[in-house]
Formats: C-alpha cells, structure tokens, sequence
C-alpha cells in the first residue's frame, strides 16, 4: 500500500509524534510505501513540508516541544495525496482539517488516529476547565473524527471518551504498541545506583505529566535516603525540577537520556513511576512493562495509563503525594517482592508488542480499502 500520514509535528518530542513515526518505520520495514506530510524540515524521500505556526499566548511551550500546527497548503496536499491509496490524519487540527477535506474531494479513503486530548492543549495554555475542555472536544470532532469513516484509538479508554464527546464515526482500539528492543536484558545495575531501591519516570517535563509531583511523594517518605530517582526526559521545567528534588536525601537523577541509557534504567529499576494525569495510553508504560518493569501509576480519571497497573497496589491518587508516599514506602518495604512480579507484567505486555498492533493496523486499512471498493 502506498500511505500517506499527515500529521502537524515528525519528531521525538511527544508520544503521539513518536507513535506517528514508529508506526511509519515499521509499516515501511513490511514493504509498504510512506508519504508524511509535515511542517518539520525532514529530508527524506516522500516528504512533504507545510508551513507551520503557534499560538502567541503559548509560543515558548509549544517551540520547546519542537511543535508547529501546520497550515493546509492545497498545493501541497494535493501533491503528497496524488498516487496514494489512503490517508491517515494524525491530529485533529487546522492541517488535518483541511488534508481530509481534501483528500475526501480527490477520492482518496482517510483513517483518523486519536492522539491528543483537549487536555494536551488547553494544558500547555494553562487554559485547563471543564467546560473548555468540552468545547475543544466538539471542535476536534468538528475538524477530524466526524470527518473520518474510522478513527483508530490507541486504548479503550480513547474510544470511550470519543464516543462521549459525541464522535460518530467507527472507532476501532489498536495499540501504539512495544516497539521490539523494549524486552528484558540481562545487565548489571549501573554502579552508582548503589544499594538504593530505584524509581524510574520517563517523559517530558510538563505540567500534566506532573514530574513534580514525584519528587514531592519522595520528599514525603519514611524511607527516602534509600530512593534513587530517575526523571528521564526534557522540558520547559527541567531546571525548576531539580531545584525542587535539591534537597532530597539522594540527588534525584533529573535529565534527558540516550536510547540506550533509558533501556538500561528500564531493566534495572526497581519500580516505574508515572504521575501524568492525561494519557490515551502511556508510551512510556508500555515501554515498561515490555521491559518487565513494574508500574505505579496515578489513577487519573483523564488517563489510560492505570490499564498497565497489576493490581490496587500500584495506583496511587491522582495528584495525591501523600498517598504516593505511601505506595513508595510500601514497595520498599515489600522491594523483593517486585522481582517476581515481573513474570506477570511480561504476559500483560504480550498483547501489546508492535509486530501484532501493526498486523492490525494492515488489517484495519485493507478494511477501509475493500470499503471504498464496495462504494465505487
């Protein structure tokens, strides 16, 4: 199949663009064709750049997550969409918007993915309510998931809250899946990690990730002189971050890490942490679990991530840090217990490995093609 996928931002910056490129990556590995369409300056064959922008009142966060909302250039689209079979929309923004019209008006079939809450965006404004949430909720409808035959959700958690906000097209649950180098590795812990119990986070320092929070359960427990902490990513608090973990007992480990780096830590820690309160899935989760590693998770009522928690041992209130505490102390308390844990977070992260999500995914589009076939 020749593919195209639009999608605002190409880059590692956050879980929906990592999604985006590692399902490119590994559709291509399976012979399959990429177009993406984009406002990132990516020199690759079959690469489309639009211009991009932001908004003024959130330029600085939205330029340190290396992210522009593209402009739905006709010119542009009409060319990436020329000689493909379908398109898949990545956002439901202004780009996206005007790519499926567009794509609907040259017959080309379209397959939606939802990869951004309200509460991504109204979040990084500092623009957070209900009821805002709710408005931009029907205007993504608006602009992409009404406009799509299928919308692909990457858990059940996604489709139920499309489903709410009143989205009518088919929604279909497919994983963004454990990339296959996340599997357990037989290495030594990093010496410096000493006797220490060790917790592990990984993700960009933004407030709905809530990285703070952590370092302030650790501040909070009985036992956190023996507590290494590792806040693995980047982000417009990196610098407030470590000055508020400054005074813990144990020098919290607070800085963005090589892919390999973060695969050592994931098979050596002890624990994963992972406060956020707005996820449709968790990659970072799931690239956990496919290491074998323990999840305590927040049971945020607007996050998927608690699907990936073995039992009520592993959540903790959303934005609780004293019940954090509590759950830590907990499981250092009960530390030779997590190792024989990791058989049963193995088998859960079965059914997410990204050899059966992308079969799925191949499924899905020769199910939207045979579709089109049908109708014409």
């Amino acid at each position: 199949m020749n593919i195209a996928m639009v999608t605002d931002a190409y880059n590692f910056g956050r879980g929906g663009d990592v999604a985006t490129i590692r399902l490119a990556e590994g559709l291509k590995k399976r012979g399959h064709v990429i177009t993406v369409v984009s406002t990132q300056s990516v020199q690759k064959e079959r690469f489309f750049k639009v211009k991009g922008f932001c908004p003024p009142n959130a330029k600085e966060s939205f330029e340190k997550m290396d992210f522009l909302f593209g402009i739905p250039e006709k010119d542009v689209l009409r060319k990436a969409f020329a000689d493909v079979d379908l398109v898949q929309i990545q956002h439901p923004f202004y780009l996206d918007y005007g790519a499926a019209k567009i794509a609907k008006a040259m017959g080309k079939p379209v397959v939606a993915a939802f990869h951004c809450q309200p509460q991504n965006i109204l979040g990084t404004m500092g623009l957070e309510g209900p009821f805002k949430e709710f408005l931009v909720a029907k205007l993504f409808n608006f602009l992409l998931f009404n406009r799509a035959p299928i919308v692909q959700c990457p858990s059940q958690f996604a489709a139920d809250y499309l489903k709410k906000s009143g989205c009518r097209s088919a929604l279909r649950v497919i994983s963004n899946g454990i990339p296959p180098e996340y599997v357990v590795r037989e290495q030594a812990r990093p010496e410096w990690f000493g006797d220490n119990m060790v917790l592990v986070s990984v993700g960009r320092h933004a407030p709905e990730k809530r990285p703070g929070l952590i370092i302030q359960g650790l501040k909070r427990c009985k036992h956190a002189d023996k507590i290494q902490l590792l806040l693995c990513g980047k982000g417009e608090h990196t610098e407030e971050l470590k000055a508020l973990g400054a005074d813990l007992p144990v020098k919290p480990f607070v800085q963005y890490v090589t892919q390999e780096e973060k695969l050592t830590y994931l098979n050596t820690a002890d624990l994963f942490v992972h406060a956020s309160i707005v996820e449709l899935e968790s990659l970072s989760s799931l690239e956990a679990i496919g290491c074998g590693l323990p999840c305590l998770i927040s049971d945020s009522r607007h996050s998927a991530a608690s699907q990936f928690a073995l039992d009520e041992r592993f959540l903790f209130k959303s934005d609780d840090a004293e019940n954090l505490a509590a759950k830590i102390d907990y499981w250092y308390e009960h530390r030779d217990q997590l190792k024989g844990i990791r058989n049963s977070v193995l088998a859960m992260a079965e059914k997410y490995r990204f050899e059966h999500c992308l079969d799925q995914m191949e499924a899905l589009y020769d199910e939207v093609l045979h579709a089109k076939g049908r109708a014409s």
